[in-house]
């Protein structure tokens, strides 16, 4: 691991008496699948204090360092999350390191797994004898950290966005949300747009919100209130008029214009079956000219 050149690597300060350290490190190693880390025992004290003469002061008995060829200095919780932007291949571990109060909450669960490290596998010093039997134990133990940590990570991870609830400015994120969609206070009524087409006897047909955009209905609805802020209607309008003027089948051959409208609902009348609008106001309305998608059809 030794052989990490000097300008690409890290240098990593940590106690190599500790197996369940070793086998950390030599698992990231292994999802790496390159040399990534220069590991240095901080039990050698002179040597540590040569090499790295920023850590002359440091805790390197309580904790893992990790030194950047730029002079960096991370610690703990934080040398592991600079540890996973070496390799793309840890990449999808980041956001165990960046979850919303990650910040918080990771230092201190790394502060119990260095506290408890000689209790995650046999120790090297030669006070302790590792035998198969105590060997095994120590795999469990081991496992058994790195679950509980991972666990507690994602727990604090999930739970972090609910504080949103009772901020002034709340802000929603993904994957980690506080749902809005089902915390936010509701009036009794809500607006929505939507796409309406008009036979020449002026009968309702509802038009396929696909005719405004890819996607699922929701993003599509964010598509058409976006157009209609930006005074785009019409524009939306003229291009759902000219797909319908392609259409060959019912119910869109009979449609003569096409009305880009937004309407305001009850909640409780439309959930009990009553789904006529409070009161409509039409956005924009376009005609379709159908002739002309014709004649351009036989040239």
């Amino acid at each position: 691991m030794n052989r990490v050149p000097r300008e690409t690597g890290l240098d990593v300060v940590y106690d190599g008496l500790c197996r369940f350290c070793e086998r950390s490190l030599a698992t990231v190693q292994r999802i790496a699948r390159r040399p990534l880390l220069r590991l240095h025992d901080a039990n050698d004290h002179g040597t540590i204090k040569a090499k790295f003469p920023m850590l002359a002061d440091a805790d390197t008995s309580n904790a893992m360092f990790v030194v950047t060829p730029r002079g960096e200095v991370f610690r703990g919780f934080f040398a592991y999350r600079r540890i996973m932007w070496e390799s793309p291949r840890l990449y999808p571990l980041l956001p165990l390191f960046y979850a919303p109060g990650a910040g918080l909450i990771g230092p201190l669960i790394y502060a119990w797994v260095a506290r408890h490290r000689r209790h995650f596998g046999c120790s090297l010093d030669g006070v302790a004898q590792c035998s198969v039997a105590s060997d095994r134990v120590g795999r469990l133990d081991w496992a058994k950290g790195i679950a509980g940590a991972l666990g507690a990570l994602l727990l604090a991870a999930t739970l972090a966005p609910v504080a949103q609830n009772w901020s002034p400015a709340p802000r929603d994120n993904f994957p980690f949300s506080y749902y809005p969609m089902f915390s936010a206070k509701r009036s009794d009524t809500y607006h929505v747009s939507y796409i309406v087409g008009l036979d020449a006897h002026g009968q309702r047909h509802q038009i396929s919100h696909y005719f405004a955009g890819n996607g699922g209905f929701n993003q599509t609805r964010r598509q058409i209130d976006k157009l209609i802020r930006n005074d785009r209607a019409t524009t939306l309008c003229q291009a759902i008029a000219g797909a319908i003027a392609r259409e060959a089948g019912p119910p869109y051959t009979e449609v003569a214009t096409v009305q880009i409208v937004t309407g305001a609902f009850r909640f409780a009348d439309y959930f009990r079956a009553n789904k006529a609008p409070l009161a409509e106001r039409v956005r924009a309305s376009c005609p379709v000219a159908r002739g002309q998608w014709a004649e351009r059809g036989s040239r």
